[in-house]
């Protein structure tokens, strides 16, 4: 049993490939990351939701959590709801270390992602 974990928070969609698309991230996290737990979870529209996912964490034994909103800009979701979310959460588990992580804004790297697929 592992006492840590990282949780990768998305928007989530109507549409349903969204949700394969985060699997085949857990996964390759999961290979790259053997020692880690690695779980990720919805905002809205999709499941499994935050509040979810934690609870599961927690019943299994986890105590601290990384939490990474996968969300480029720094918007209200950012600045607001999942930080609502997960104060919610530390009041339930006061035991549960929550450390909300700084979302993906601007990056060197996506930026180079992006001038390899316009230059496709």
């Amino acid at each position: 049993m592992k006492k840590n974990a990282v949780l990768i928070i998305a928007h989530g969609s109507k549409v349903k490939e969204t949700d394969d698309i985060m699997k085949k991230y857990q996964q390759a996290l999961v290979a790259k990351m053997p020692d880690t737990q690695i779980e990720y979870c919805y905002l809205q529209l999709m499941n499994p939701s935050i509040e979810e996912v934690v609870k599961s964490l927690y019943e299994s034994g986890v105590r601290n959590i990384k939490a990474f909103p996968f969300f480029i800009f720094n918007g209200n979701h950012i600045k607001e709801d999942i930080p609502e979310v997960l104060d919610a959460i530390r009041a339930e588990y006061p035991e549960l270390q929550i450390t909300f992580l700084e979302n993906i804004g601007y990056d060197e790297k996506v930026l180079e992602l992006i001038i390899e697929r316009v230059s496709l």
